[in-house]
C-alpha cells in the first residue's frame, strides 16, 4: 500500500478488492479511510477479483498491483506519458525485477530480446504476437490499459482455473492494436512465496488452457502465429510427461483430461515427436539417472 501511495503521478483513485482473505485486510483498509475504496467478496479467484475491482474503478485507466508485489513510485507516470505519445496504443507496459520473500532485489529482471535503449518508448504494430511469445513483458504488474479497451474484449476469463487469466487478457487486448512497451523496470516481482506456480502440473494446465483457447481464437487464417503456438504446446506437454516422469502426481484429475486436449491440438508430425519423446527418450533417461545412482 505504501508503495501505491508513493506514486508521484495525480490523482490516483485506489480500488482494492479483497477476494474472501482471512488475514485482517478489512481491518488494515479501514486504517486508510477515504483513502481507499475497499470491497469484498467471497474467494472467487484472482480473475474475478480483477474483473470486480475494475468494475468499480471510475477512471479510464487501470494499473493492477498485486497485494505482494511492489510498484516503482513513477511506474503510472512513466506509462501514461508512453500512452500520450502513442494514443492509438491500446495499453502500455514496462519491465519488471524479481525481489525475494524478504524483499530483496535480486539483480533478475525482464530484459527486451530487441536491445533498445532504456527508457525509449517503442509503439509495437504486432502485438498480440509480441504478448503471445512472448517478446515483452505483459503482466499486471507492468501494465497500464485503458477501461473502455477491456470493455470491448469481456475482461478477464473467470474460466481459467489456475492460472493464465491475465495473460488471456493481456493478449486479446493486444489484438484490438497496437500497444507501447517502456523497458524500464515499472515493478519488482516477489518470488519464492506460496503460490499457484508452487504447483508444477497447474502451471502447465494454466498454459495448455491458454495455447487451446488461442488456437481456437485464431483459427487456421493466421498461420505463422498458429505454428508458434502449436510448438509452445509441443514443449509444454513436454514438460508435462517429463515431470510425471520423474514421479510427480497429478492432483486433479479434470488437469489430466486437459493435457489429452492439449495433445491432440498438435499437428501429427509433432504428436508423433511428442511419443517418440515419452516413450523412448524420457524412459532411456531415467535408467542412466538410475544407473548413474548405482554408480
Amino acid at each position: 500500500m505504501e508503495a501505491i501511495f508513493a506514486q508521484k503521478y495525480r490523482p490516483v483513485e485506489i480500488v482494492v478488492l479483497d477476494d474472501g482473505s482471512t488475514d485482517g485486510t478489512d481491518e488494515l483498509m479501514a486504517g486508510y479511510g477515504d483513502r481507499v475504496r475497499y470491497f469484498r467478496q467471497e474467494a472467487r479467484g484472482s480473475a474475478a477479483a480483477r474483473n470486480a475491482a475494475c468494475r468499480e474503478a471510475r477512471g479510464d485507466l487501470i494499473a493492477f498491483q498485486d497485494d505482494d508485489d511492489l510498484m516503482l513510485p513513477d511506474r503510472i507516470v512513466k506509462l501514461f506519458d508512453a500512452l500520450q505519445r502513442y494514443p492509438a496504443a491500446i495499453f502500455a507496459t514496462g519491465d519488471y525485477e524479481i525481489i525475494d520473500t524478504e524483499g530483496n532485489r535480486t539483480g533478475h529482471r525482464w530484459r527486451p530480446l530487441s536491445g533498445d535503449a532504456l527508457g525509449e518508448p517503442r509503439l509495437i504494430e504486432d502485438a498480440y504476437a509480441e504478448v503471445m511469445w512472448p517478446n515483452i513483458p505483459a503482466v499486471p504488474q507492468t501494465t497500464l490499459f485503458r477501461k473502455s479497451a477491456a470493455e470491448r474484449i469481456g475482461w478477464l476469463d473467470t474460466d481459467f482455473r489456475y492460472s493464465a487469466s491475465d495473460k488471456d487478457f493481456y493478449a486479446r487486448l493486444a489484438r484490438l492494436g497496437p500497444i507501447v512497451y517502456v523497458p524500464e523496470v515499472m515493478c519488482y516481482i516477489r518470488r519464492g512465496h506460496a503460490s499457484i506456480w508452487d504447483n508444477k502440473f497447474r502451471a502447465l494446465y494454466g498454459k495448455i488452457q491458454l495455447l487451446e483457447k488461442h488456437l481456437s481464437l485464431i483459427g487456421h487464417g493466421e498461420k505463422r502465429i498458429r505454428d508458434r503456438l502449436q510448438t509452445q504446446m509441443l514443449h509444454t506437454l513436454r514438460q508435462v510427461a517429463s515431470y510425471k516422469n520423474e514421479g510427480a502426481r497429478l492432483d486433479d484429475p479434470q488437469v489430466e483430461e486437459f493435457f489429452q486436449r492439449g495433445l491432440s491440438l498438435l499437428k501429427p508430425l509433432d504428436r508423433i515427436s511428442f511419443h517418440l519423446y515419452k516413450t523412448i527418450k524420457l524412459p532411456i533417461r531415467k535408467a542412466l539417472q538410475r544407473a548413474i545412482a548405482i554408480h
